[in-house]
């Protein structure tokens, strides 16, 4: 777990510095100006799209606080659990002014599992042996709430920095009904964040966005870990009101979250593509 968390930080520091970089290529490049057209509405924004997971990879453990440490399960290669999923993904933004904005998004994951052990797990202070028919389940509902700042914002460019909330609530479950024994456990947690964010219109009607959100918490031994979301994408204005686009998504978390009577720990990551229209008012 501590090799992962190391990875996870240094992946966070390599994207961290490539978003940094492309902010200033985008800062350099406003100084082209566009030809005059019509200006279009970018004061309320909702987006609505059909969001693919893929490759994601899960590590889970569950612990009865007053019994032995568990067993770090793998939920794919453990389990036999999904590493793809297909969701409805909403996003929006509304701006108060030029420099002033909020962002929100919601979107909700679900993998499940089945097989037959091939090896002895414990989970939540009970033993699994191998050959037991195990079912599993993972879900993931995820709402962000952020206050972003234009640092600089013209009708070529906007580059700021970004604060809010991530309240993640994850949950996962192994049901073994051949043997009588169901455990789960789940945490909600609102972390807070912090982040940069730039758009860059190559025309006045498509244009390039990327955001990137990350933190690191430790806090006495009740809560530790780490979050990052980074996300781009390609957006078509195909009429005044509404425009078409694509983005990609990368996401990782690693988090534990002691309860009074059990300790989940998470250590997640996907990839992830978007397909998605925009209303803009």
């Amino acid at each position: 777990m501590m090799k992962r968390q190391s990875a996870l930080r240094r992946e966070a520091r390599i994207v961290l510095i490539a978003a940094v970089a492309w902010s200033f290529v985008l800062l350099g490049g406003a100084c082209g100006a566009f030809a005059d057209e019509e200006a279009f509405p970018d004061r309320f924004m909702l987006r609505l799209g059909g969001y693919q997971i893929g490759n994601a990879d899960t590590i889970v453990r569950l612990d009865a606080n007053n019994l032995p440490v568990g067993t770090y399960v793998d939920f794919s290669d453990t389990l036999g659990g999904d590493s793809r999923a297909t969701v409805v993904r909403l996003d929006g933004l509304y701006r108060f002014n030029e420099h002033h904005a909020i962002d929100f998004s919601w979107y909700d994951l679900k993998f499940t599992g089945s097989r037959a052990l091939n090896q002895d797990i414990t989970w939540n202070g009970i033993t699994y042996t191998l050959g037991t028919q195990v079912d599993s389940e993972l879900r993931f509902d995820v709402y962000k709430l952020n206050y972003q700042y234009s640092v600089y914002h013209t009708k070529d460019v906007e580059l700021g920095v970004l604060a809010g909330l991530h309240v993640m609530k994850a949950f996962a479950s192994i049901n073994a009904s051949g043997i009588n024994q169901a455990q789960s456990g789940s945490i909600t947690a609102p972390l807070p964040l912090v982040g940069l964010f730039a758009e860059y219109n190559f025309t006045p009607r498509f244009s390039a966005f990327y955001s990137y959100q990350s933190f690191f918490i430790d806090y006495q031994d009740k809560v530790r870990g780490g979050l990052q979301d980074f996300l781009f994408g390609l957006e078509y204005r195909l009429f005044r009101h509404f425009s078409v686009g694509a983005a990609y998504n990368r996401f990782n978390l690693n988090l534990k979250l002691k309860g009074d009577n059990q300790t989940l720990y998470v250590d997640s990551g996907w990839n992830g593509g978007m397909l998605y229209g925009a209303l803009y008012f």
